[in-house]
């Protein structure tokens, strides 16, 4: 027995719809293609936009603790009072009130002999260290003035310092 093929006939419409739908098919998957390699280069970017931002927000959380009234000079929103840091630190009460890993307050300028804060050498000294250790690989600083009653004076000195600080800060106490 004999097989028959049978020889089908297009017609020019049949040819061009065809062609048409290969079209169609090619155009979807270029765009695709073009669409991917737009996702991947922005979503390469994403990691350094969300280290910038944690950067920005711990800078941000720096800026407000000089201003929150436990360490706060009166009379100015962004200066630290050298007294209220070092009654901070003998606090055991406020080592968990911020949330924060490690908070420090340090003299940059005038230089002054590198050692810890306490009682004893206050304010012959450069940094109180109000929470936690300097162990931290990430602390982020802001630059802010140091003020404190100096008794050879008989006034207010303020000198340049910066604060030091790692963790969430919890600004809702």
């Amino acid at each position: 027995m004999k097989t028959k093929y049978y020889h089908v006939k297009y017609s020019k419409a049949q040819l061009k719809i065809q062609q048409m739908a290969f079209v169609l098919v090619a155009i979807v998957v270029f765009f695709s293609i073009v669409a991917l390699f737009y996702f991947a280069i922005n979503l390469s970017g994403i990691k350094s936009n969300y280290e910038s931002l944690e950067e920005q927000k711990t800078s941000e959380m720096v800026r407000k603790l000089s201003g929150l009234p436990e360490l706060r000079w009166e009379g100015c929103s962004s200066c630290v009072d050298l007294d209220k840091a070092l009654l901070l630190k003998n606090r055991t009460s406020y080592k968990g009130f911020w949330g924060l890993e490690y908070l420090s307050v340090e003299v940059v300028y005038p230089k002054v002999e590198s050692r810890e804060c306490d009682k004893g050498v206050y304010p012959n000294c450069n940094k109180i260290t109000i929470v936690g250790n300097n162990n931290l690989a990430r602390t982020t600083s802001n630059y802010v003035a140091l003020c404190r009653w100096d008794q050879e004076i008989q006034g207010n000195r303020c000198v340049l310092g910066k604060i030091n600080a790692a963790g969430e800060f919890n600004s809702t106490r």
